[in-house]
């Protein structure tokens, strides 16, 4: 059906896309990309290739008792065959019921320039992603992994969702994995499992997403909010660390997105007293009022140049997050002289809004700069696009 030039010209196309969800079993797929990369010629450049595969059909009712064998061999064959090519983007997609395992050297090469991940399995050991000395963006989602202890210096946009991060032998080892990435430019950290990893050192970082959620195990055995539910055996409200997990280092970032659903790293990070001389915006939401407001109020104190605070809180009254008696500050101060604007998101104005209104009145935010929406969900733009 095609012209007769295509005989051997999609021998040497550049971008490859084996897409695992248009063949109707895993056998038929394997077949068709095996013989694919047979007779490419190799000696063509790949500037991109995809790999998207269904682990159900090889652990499912195609392949029972596959397991990580002959399945797990033959995706890390074609992971292979696009590394020996020296492929600069490289995506690996898993879709189904399953994770894929794959060896932690599997994707590694001083070519890459992008590397995507979802639903993959790393178990081996760490990925030496510094031996990629050429990469750019890392993204993941869904996937356990190590990502080792430094990251390359090229690597400018890291965006990690759902995912775990284990350190050593993640069967026995708790240890947190640490994050240290001097380039990092853009950071996403969205729904992590397990134990939030320890930001060890981002001194270049420009924006930052960070949203925990109840699926990490930084979190109050008994959904205490505020983190001090009284018993000393809670990992989640006791446990220490002996560092500052987060906001240490996040504190070169001019902005900032913080969410937390019931988790309380952000407010214990502030023990360590971080201070964001960068900061320019920064979004909260409802953490930063527990403890009669003391993360707003700590984050004021310590943003000299902030220019943007956007608050998104909750429809209804939860009375104890929010001190019920009167705001007496243990010293006054007025915000940062750069402050332009106050954004409060909600859907319906109460009582305990014109509290944050009269608690920021008495710090000097005046009325003409706050601003009540009736719009809960809000956020920042957030870009994985390198800045031109």
């Amino acid at each position: 059906m095609l012209a007769p030039r295509w005989r051997t010209l999609w021998k040497s196309v550049p971008a490859l896309r084996l897409d695992g969800s248009q063949f109707e079993s895993a056998q038929v797929f394997s077949n068709f990309v095996n013989k694919l990369l047979e007779h490419r010629d190799r000696t063509s450049h790949l500037h991109e290739c995809e790999i998207f595969f269904i682990s159900k059909y090889y652990y499912g009712r195609f392949d029972r008792e596959d397991k990580n064998g002959k399945a797990r061999r033959e995706v890390e064959s074609w992971v292979q065959y696009a590394v020996l090519c020296r492929v600069p983007v490289l995506r690996v997609l898993n879709w189904g019921d399953n994770y894929m395992e794959l060896s932690s050297s599997s994707v590694i090469s001083k070519h890459l320039t992008r590397l995507e991940l979802y639903q993959l399995v790393f178990y081996e050991g760490p990925l030496d992603l510094f031996s990629c000395e050429a990469l750019e963006v890392l993204e993941m989602e869904d996937c356990t992994i190590n990502l080792g202890d430094i990251l390359p210096k090229s690597l400018r946009h890291l965006k990690a969702r759902e995912s775990r991060f284990f350190s050593w032998d993640w069967k026995w080892d708790t240890r947190r994995n640490c994050i240290s990435a001097p380039g990092l430019l853009t950071f996403e950290l969205a729904d992590c499992v397990g134990w939030t990893p320890l930001l060890e050192s981002l001194p270049s970082l420009v924006t930052s997403f960070i949203r925990i959620n109840m699926n990490c195990e930084d979190v109050c055995m008994y959904n205490e909010y505020r983190g001090d539910c009284g018993d000393g055996s809670c990992e989640g409200c006791y446990g220490e660390d002996g560092r500052c997990l987060l906001l240490e280092g996040l504190a070169s970032a001019t902005n900032l997105e913080l969410i937390s659903e019931y988790s309380v790293i952000f407010r214990k990070d502030l023990r360590w007293n971080p201070m964001f001389s960068k900061l320019k915006t920064v979004l909260f939401n409802d953490w930063c009022l527990t403890a009669n407001f003391a993360g707003l109020l700590y984050f004021l104190q310590h943003t000299p140049i902030l220019e943007k605070l956007a608050l998104q809180l909750p429809s209804h009254e939860y009375l104890d997050i929010i001190s019920s008696g009167s705001y007496n500050p243990a010293e006054y101060f007025l915000v940062s002289k750069h402050l332009k604007v106050v954004e409060i998101y909600c859907r319906k104005e109460s009582e305990w809004i014109n509290q944050i209104v009269n608690i920021l009145g008495i710090h000097g935010v005046t009325s003409a700069q706050i601003s009540i929406k009736h719009d809960f969900w809000c956020s920042f733009r957030f870009s994985f696009e390198q800045p031109k």
